[in-house]
């Protein structure tokens, strides 16, 4: 994983105000002649060469993993954050995982992926919009599984593991969570609300040509009133108006389940997951 210098600057930083140690101290415990080239790491500017990332090391009782990446958590948290969202199974499992777990029906909204933004500052807007809806939820996901991933690894000391092997064990934890999800009241409220989010119930239901011609083809004779058209749009209307009653019965129950979990916690509904 490529190394952020500006973080590693920031560690190096905080180590030694809280050693209450000067840039020019801290110099001569690692055998430099000056304090500007731990100026220079501080800053970000450059990055110390191993025998000296070992020797900071050994002087603060730190790993060199803690120096160059942070903490097992934050180094986990870095990979499923850059790497994880490229790696196809990783990405395809995150998104199953927020699609059972997130009520907020503006999270995998089709608008917020519209293609009908034609003009730059249109789409400029559309990605601030769900860049806004979709980041934090994101990252909230990945938060749910970086416990486990780094509790497999608290043993690790010597070398964090590569990011592959990070990657596959989200994927594991992911796998597992998902799997025992489904089964939940929330992980079935989900999943039928997102199958009625997939059927557009107004759609076409205003007069077209090319519509009204495919159906009324399949009518005779042409004067009859009771044509294609007509009847598929009395038909369609009522099961629109019959699944519009069922969703709305549906977040009617799933707003009591959430005030009365909410109420089993001590604490309020959560705004983000109640329709």
């Amino acid at each position: 994983m490529q190394i952020d210098k500006q973080q590693v600057g920031k560690r190096i930083h905080q180590l030694r105000t809280t050693a209450g140690l000067s840039m020019a101290a801290l110099a001569s415990a690692v055998g430099l002649a000056g304090k500007s080239t731990i100026n220079d790491w501080e800053k970000g500017r450059t990055l110390a060469s191993t025998e000296r990332m070992t020797k900071l090391a050994v002087f603060f009782k730190v790993s060199t993993n803690y120096l160059l990446y942070g903490n097992l958590t934050e180094y986990v948290t870095t990979i499923f954050q850059k790497n994880g969202l490229n790696h196809s199974e990783f990405n395809v499992l995150l998104w199953e995982y927020v699609d059972l777990t997130t009520t907020n029906p503006n999270v995998l909204s089709s608008d917020v992926f519209s293609p009908t933004a034609h003009t730059e500052q249109a789409q400029s807007n559309q990605t601030k919009i769900a860049t806004a809806l979709i980041a934090p939820t994101i990252n909230h996901a990945i938060q749910q599984i970086v416990p486990a991933v780094v509790q497999h690894y608290q043993d690790t000391t010597v070398t964090y593991p590569e990011p592959d092997e990070i990657i596959q064990a989200g994927c594991y934890v992911f796998r597992q969570r998902i799997q025992i999800i489904r089964r939940t009241f929330t992980g079935k409220y989900n999943r039928i609300v997102r199958l009625l989010d997939n059927v557009d119930l107004y759609e076409k239901l205003q007069p077209d040509d090319d519509f009204k011609a495919y159906l009324n083809q399949t009518t005779t004779p042409k004067e009859d009133s009771r044509n294609g058209f007509s009847l598929d749009e009395k038909y369609q209307r009522q099961m629109n108006q019959l699944m519009t009653k069922f969703h709305q019965q549906l977040n009617e129950i799933n707003a009591a389940y959430q005030a009365e979990l909410a109420a089993t916690e001590g604490r309020q509904p959560d705004s983000a997951t109640d329709n």
